[in-house]
């Protein structure tokens, strides 16, 4: 299966040119020859929404948006992170979710199980915790899919980990043959060489390769870095995208392959690249 990971810099709150990005990225990413796209955490409204979620029109609008994304989604099926309402009645008002897009509908949509509130993050205030994560069947695989926090607890690579659970592990033993990751994970010093360990760990332990895509660009007083990755059982680095740099890659899975996108050797070059992408984006974007 060839897959398309669409790293894309898009705007809290602007649902029409968000869903323009999803879905020219969708089209040239299918005109490469991808038989599935893997979008980033939250793209749909952009990452952090923060307390736009609260806003009464805000979350109906984000799931209208996503219904015109699916209605645009073909034969190749889409991954898009986005808002789901918890109408169990029970909980936090709303899921942190990604849709599986396939053939014009939402055909099955999976939830966030752990939820960050240490350092910059405050989901439980906003997000109900998955109960389960979900596994995808399609083109006769097992698609397992994580959100962001869910990949951070692996057991056998954190000393102490912050959660009872591990989503990854649950994932393993429901079959999953892809693990796949949608993030919006920031950047800091030195987090791409810890983000790395952490993936390479996953894969070689669970004998699978991890599928992460990041998002990129500054919003508010956030910069991501992107630099989604393929990394195959092995360890090795099979796909790679830039950083600070909207971008989209090709990984194809039966032949291990993919495209490699040069990253710099030296921190402080990454560090000078967060700083133009932060100061570029805080204005572009505020106006």
């Amino acid at each position: 299966m060839r897959l398309g990971l669409a790293q894309l810099n898009t705007t809290v709150g602007d649902l029409a040119g968000n869903r323009r990005k999803i879905l020219d990225a969708y089209a040239a990413l299918v005109g490469q020859g991808a038989e599935l796209v893997i979008f980033s955490e939250l793209i749909v409204c952009g990452y952090p929404p923060r307390d736009l979620l609260f806003k009464r029109s805000f979350v109906p609008d984000v799931e209208a948006s996503l219904r015109e994304i699916a209605a645009a989604i073909g034969e190749t099926p889409a991954i898009v992170g986005t808002v789901e309402t918890n109408t169990s009645g029970l909980g936090r008002p709303f899921y942190n979710a990604a849709a599986f897009c396939h053939r014009g509908k939402v055909a099955a949509m999976a939830r966030k199980c752990l939820l960050p509130t240490y350092d910059v993050f405050d989901e439980d205030r906003y997000f109900e915790p998955a109960s389960q994560p979900t596994v995808v069947a399609h083109a006769g695989r097992k698609i397992g899919i994580t959100i962001c926090e869910d990949i951070w607890n692996d057991k056998t690579f954190w000393a102490k980990p912050l959660y009872e659970r591990d989503p990854v592990a649950e994932l393993v033993l429901k079959g999953s043959t892809l693990l796949i990751n949608i993030s919006a994970s920031p950047y800091t010093i030195d987090k791409r060489f810890l983000r790395l360990d952490m993936l390479r760990a996953i894969a070689t332990s669970h004998g699978r390769p991890v599928i992460y895509v990041n998002q990129v660009g500054g919003n508010d007083s956030l910069v991501f870095d992107g630099q989604s990755v393929v990394v195959l059982p092995n360890g090795r680095i099979a796909a790679q995208a830039s950083s600070f740099a909207e971008d989209l890659v090709i990984f194809d899975t039966e032949t291990n392959q993919g495209d490699l996108h040069e990253e710099p050797a030296e921190e402080i070059e990454v560090a000078l690249r967060a700083l133009i992408c932060g100061t570029r984006d805080y204005v572009r974007k505020s106006g």
